[in-house]
Formats: structure tokens, sequence, C-alpha cells
């Protein structure tokens, strides 16, 4: 869940997490309700299109403000998106037994992405 310590002092940018964060916990809820495969697929590629166009517009952002560490938070976004395409290959073709612990991982690692990086080019703005 999106809390006020998490925002970054952009009102698009904290509504874009906000988002993020109602999208994983539909997928949660999606496993907490057993949902059909076919639905926990649409749920967790609606999260894969939305992180790729919030991840566009943070790293425009970022050139916007002539961020210096923007290749380096390019790479953790490339490689959130690469785990959570692995997610739904996996789901897709059966091989992944969706669980609490996918969940987490997505919320932890965006709790902690924000809570780090994503805090580092609000700082810098603040300069």
């Amino acid at each position: 869940m999106w809390t006020k310590d998490l925002s970054v002092d952009n009102k698009v940018i904290d509504k874009e997490h906000q988002q993020l964060f109602a999208l994983i916990d539909n997928f949660y809820a999606g496993i907490k309700d057993n949902s059909p495969r076919e639905r926990l697929e649409e749920l967790i590629l609606g999260l894969v299109d939305y992180t790729k166009i919030h991840f566009k517009n943070e790293e425009d952002y970022m050139v916007e403000i002539n961020y210096p560490d923007l290749a380096k938070h390019q790479a953790l976004h490339q490689s959130f998106i690469d785990k959570v395409n692995n997610y739904y290959e996996r789901l897709k073709n059966g091989k992944l037994i969706l669980s609490i612990e996918v969940t987490n991982y997505l919320k932890d690692w965006l709790v902690n992405h924000i809570k780090g990086s994503d805090q580092q080019y609000a700082a810098f703005v603040m300069k």
C-alpha cells in the first residue's frame, strides 16, 4: 500500500506509484481468490504494461532534471521488468505456481525502489 512517506514530491509520479500498488493489490486479490489462470495472466500483464509506461515517464523526468544516475536507475527498472516478464511467461506456460511470495516480491521491490533509488532523484531535485 502506498503511504505518504513514499512520496517523491512529484504529483504525477506519486499517482503512478499509487496505481502500481493498486495493480499489485489486484494481483494479490486474484491469487487469494483462486482466480483462473487466464485472469491472473491478465492481471500480471496489466502490471507489466503499466510498469513500462511508468518507468518511461519516470526516466523522461530524470532526463528533464538532468539526473546523473539515470543509467543506473534504468538498469534497475529493466531488471524489474525482466523479472515480472519472467513471472508472466512462466505462468502462461504453466511453470509457475503463484503464491503470496510473488506478490510480496513485487510489493517489496517497489517499496524498496521508491524509498531508495526514487528518493535519490527526489533529493537531487531539491538541491
